[in-house]
């Protein structure tokens, strides 16, 4: 069975980007802060979360935390306390502050829903997403665009 890899429509593939789309660039990371290091301080033990347990989270209390020294942000309903992973991130500190203190869901479907955030941020979550603020309500309400209502039914804490 011939064919090539990798496929056409895989992300793998360099694509020009769409009308709708930004051009996806990597940065040169600093030494010392590939994807394999990230790994290792993951699993080194080191305190990621800056919290003793997991809980509910609401977007007003997320959106609080909106900086580069104090940098959360949800998705799929999950809450990460991403300060740690900025230096990390292969777009850059930039393209991770754009979903600071907000719901990067959408943000991030667009840009890399292939990736397991879940699996990458493991050591970050700080709990789960209460529900949308009331300001994010009435935009998502004004918007035609599909924004993740943070509404948790059923959680599970991560196994570490």
């Amino acid at each position: 069975m011939g064919g090539t890899f990798p496929m056409s429509n895989s992300p793998q593939v360099l694509s020009v980007p769409g009308p709708n789309q930004r051009p996806r660039k990597k940065v040169a990371l600093k030494p010392g802060f590939s994807p394999l290091d990230w790994a290792r301080l993951s699993a080194s033990g080191k305190d990621l979360r800056g919290v003793s347990e997991l809980r509910l989270i609401s977007m007003d209390e997320v959106a609080l935390h909106n900086k580069r020294t104090d940098c959360w942000m949800v998705i799929a309903g999950n809450v990460y306390n991403v300060t740690h992973y900025l230096e990390y991130h292969p777009g850059g500190k930039g393209e991770l502050m754009r979903a600071a203190g907000k719901d990067g869901t959408a943000l991030f479907n667009k840009t890399h829903k292939w990736v397991n955030a879940e699996s990458i941020l493991r050591e970050c979550m700080i709990g789960f997403c209460s529900g949308p603020s009331k300001h994010q309500t009435a935009a998502a309400e004004e918007s035609d665009s599909s924004t993740y209502s943070c509404n948790i039914t059923k959680h599970s804490v991560p196994q570490t």
